[in-house]
């Protein structure tokens, strides 16, 4: 063979394994379509009954105050804080958010239907409403139902469908599950002739629920847009949800800042008190001065020495108000109230330092406001809060220390001017020396009252501008189509199962079936080409041998297997007697059969064929033909009878059988006395074929120590019979060359149940024998 042929030949093993590989599982494809029908069916019933879910999701933007460089802040001097995201993120997974959630959609109350296929929710679709006042643990285990009733009244009833009474709307119930009103939909009451079903739910629990459900996450690291998603069954609870969730978020940012804001307008409110009261008692105290002593005006040198003290006493003031300042902060550190801002946030101390502490530590004083409504005392990053805040703490009192000296040596400095000014006033005339200090104390009140007024006017429009530091980009919305479950999915994993399934189950019975099925798997495992197949016999042919001048496939067979034959004996001398040795490696596996039927067909030919039955252990030729087994080879292998002694002729012309006469108890020592080997030499001038019965080679010696008597050896292989470790026996005497010429036949094959059939391996002939048989019955009819 040269390479171009190899390589075709090997392609088409190729092709011809993949089909088999394929065409195996297509023979069970009624098994296929079942697990598929199954497996689909319960997909679509699967799909009916879960509950589809929806992903419900919006987007906020975190503003950056520090960012907000408008020229109203800039002038305000509104100094902003940068929001941390992260930090941002778990204000709105925390548990005081989420509750006021709950609270405000009463979501620890819901309201179902029962369906075909699944209970469904009704939400805002309830005819009633319940609003509670006390809930048992027993409500959380069990259900409540209510059945609407006519005009203002309905029933409830435990889940015993035990009747609790009927109430009216509105009416204060007392129960096992608690206290509750349930109020009508007057829309939606006469449209639910069965009841509802009322489960409670516990708020802790649903708060822990709902926080773990909640999707939070920054949608870009370089932006401070926030992705918030809800995977719920209903897409309306969801964005009520989502909606409430971002009001309160909203609500609370407002509230902090406005805090702020209160707290400092308190704290120049008072102030102002003080201020104004004084400052009416100076303003009298000069009215009443002038009009005493008569003095309209002060001369020159009087206004010029009370300008420079009034001055001097605005530079006084302010110290006094940052002092204050200063001791408000410290007020604020030395607080144990938690919530409390420092007044100096909002007033602006000059001092950077100490600003951004203060900044800092009202950051962190927030932050640990938050985090304690989530976690236990003691937590590590609580702890590491109070220590972050105890350091700034510190900071910011060695820094108040710092600054109060600083400012405390200026105000002696302002001090000592302003001994000096007095000393300097008093050269001017009595009277105006006195109107002098009285003006001042006026002027001094009069500074100090516009200060805070301004101030007080710049906190006010700093509250009344406090606007929140998020904006919703993208209000709660629904995908449209449910994300679970995926319908595509789940049919595709049904597919997959139906297919995988019952593949599993053919492979596994492929697995542990240890009989031969296939042409192929005998071809792989042995080396050999399989030389003939014959198929199952017919239930209704009675006798072992097949009426060879029929049309019937296994007659056919047989005539096909006869043919093939005569190309092993090209080499051979035509005139010498020809010998076919016939074995299998079990007993049962129809070697006297195959021997039968072949010397049958041969005689057809005109060829004198003889049978020897040396299987001398469990003979079964004689019993086919029906002849007597008194003498046979044992009488001549003792050397009883000559070989004419023991030939017996048959009802078919030309066939002649030598049976194996009576059992002997030593078969194989008489086979290997010599003796077959001159009755063989013998025969070969007297007949053109010998067919040899012989036992298995898989139990005995028997066929062995004939092998090099017999021109060609026939090896049979029977379907479902022949363990496929006797395979491996082929193998193996074809690899020590025991027999000249080995080929083997497969026996017995059942065409609708072989994988060779199904990929059509090797059948060709039977659809046209099944047309001949057609044929034939019609005629049949047709004459009759």
């Amino acid at each position: 063979m040269n390479s171009s042929e190899q390589a075709f030949t090997e392609e088409q093993e190729e092709d011809t394994n993949i089909l088999g590989y394929v065409f195996k599982y297509l023979r069970y494809w009624y098994l296929i379509v079942l697990a598929l029908a199954i497996s689909f069916t319960y997909a679509y019933v699967y799909l009916k009954r879960f509950t589809p879910i929806y992903q419900v999701s919006a987007t906020l933007l975190i503003k950056d105050e520090k960012k907000m460089n408008t020229e109203v802040l800039e002038k305000l001097d509104m100094k902003g804080t940068s929001k941390l995201v992260e930090n941002e993120i778990e204000v709105l997974k925390s548990r005081a958010l989420i509750g006021k959630v709950v609270d405000n959609l009463n979501l620890i109350v819901s309201y179902w239907t029962e369906g075909k296929a699944r209970d469904l929710e009704l939400y805002t679709n309830s005819p009633i409403k319940l609003n509670t006042t006390e809930i048992t643990d027993y409500a959380y285990n069990n259900p409540l139902y209510i059945q609407v009733g006519p005009g203002k009244k309905y029933q409830l009833f435990d889940q015993e469908q035990n009747s609790l009474g009927t109430f009216e709307y509105s009416q204060l119930v007392k129960s096992q599950y608690g206290k509750f009103r349930v109020f009508d939909k007057d829309s939606l009451s006469d449209s639910y002739p069965v009841p509802i079903r009322i489960t409670f739910q516990n708020r802790d629990v649903l708060i822990n629920t709902l926080t773990s459900q909640l999707q939070i996450a920054l949608l870009n690291y370089e932006s401070s847009l926030i992705s918030l998603g809800l995977e719920t069954s209903l897409p309306k609870k969801g964005k009520d949800i989502l909606t409430k969730l971002l009001e309160e978020y909203a609500f609370a940012t407002l509230e902090d800042k406005n805090r702020e804001a209160t707290n400092t307008l308190r704290f120049i409110e008072e102030r102002l008190k003080l201020v104004t009261a004084e400052l009416g008692d100076v303003e009298e105290n000069v009215e009443q001065y002038r009009r005493k002593k008569g003095i309209t005006d002060l001369s020159s040198e009087a206004n010029l020495f009370l300008g420079k003290v009034e001055d001097n006493d605005a530079k006084l003031n302010e110290l006094a108000i940052q002092i204050k300042v200063l001791e408000g902060v410290e007020q604020y550190l030395n607080s144990t109230q938690v919530g409390i801002v420092a007044p100096a946030t909002m007033m602006g101390i000059t001092d950077p330092i100490l600003t951004s502490y203060i900044e800092q530590l009202s950051q962190l004083e927030i932050e640990r406001s938050k985090l304690a409504q989530t976690v236990q005392p003691g937590n590590p990053y609580l702890e590491t809060i109070n220590n972050q805040m105890r350091n700034v703490k510190q900071a910011i009192r060695e820094n108040l220390a710092n600054q109060k000296q600083s400012l405390n040596v200026t105000k002696r400095s302002l001090t000592d001017l302003n001994t000096r000014l007095e000393g300097a006033i008093s050269t001017i005339p009595r009277k105006e020396r006195e109107f002098v200090g009285i003006k001042r104390q006026a002027n001094i009140k009069e500074d100090l009252y516009l200060l805070l007024l301004k101030t007080r006017e710049e906190t006010a429009i700093s509250y009344a501008s406090t606007v929140t530091d998020s904006r919703i980009v993208d209000a709660p919305f629904s995908t449209g189509e449910a994300v679970k479950p995926n319908k595509n999915n789940i049919y595709l994993m049904a597919l997959l199962l139906g297919l995988a399934i019952p593949i599993a189950l053919i492979t596994l019975k492929e697995t542990f079936t240890n009989t031969v099925r296939s042409k192929r798997e005998i071809e792989r495992k042995t080396g050999l080409r399989v030389f003939s197949e014959i198929s199952l016999k017919a239930k209704d042919d009675k006798g072992e041998i097949i009426d060879t001048k029929s049309h019937s496939f296994m007659s056919e067979q047989i005539r096909m297997l006869r043919s093939n034959m005569q190309y092993l004996f090209l080499d051979a001398q035509e005139e010498i007697g020809k010998t076919v040795l016939i074995t299998s490696s079990t007993s049962g596996e129809g070697k006297s059969f195959i021997a039968l039927n072949l010397a049958a067909s041969l005689a057809l030919l005109d060829k004198k064929v003889v049978i020897l039955g040396l299987d001398l252990r469990k003979p079964k030729i004689q019993g086919y033909l029906k002849i007597s087994n008194k003498t046979g080879i044992s009488s001549y292998l003792i050397g009883r009878l000559g070989i004419a002694d023991i030939i017996q002729s048959t009802d078919i012309d030309n066939l002649f059988v030598i049976p194996s006469g009576p059992t002997p108890p030593n078969p194989s020592e008489l086979i290997a006395n010599g003796r077959v080997k001159l009755m063989i030499e013998g025969l070969r001038h007297s007949f053109d074929y010998i067919i040899i019965d012989t036992p298995p080679v898989g139990l005995v010696t028997d066929a062995t120590l004939l092998a090099t008597l017999a021109d060609v050896c026939f090896y049979v292989v029977r379907y479902k019979k022949t363990a496929k470790l006797h395979l491996k026996t082929i193998n193996d005497v074809d690899k020590k060359k025991i027999f000249k010429s080995i080929n083997i036949i497969f026996n017995a094959v059942k065409l609708e149940s072989s994988p060779d059939h199904a990929y059509g391996y090797g059948y060709g002939k039977v659809d046209y024998y099944d047309e001949e048989r057609k044929k034939n019955w019609i005629s049949r009819l047709l004459t009759k």
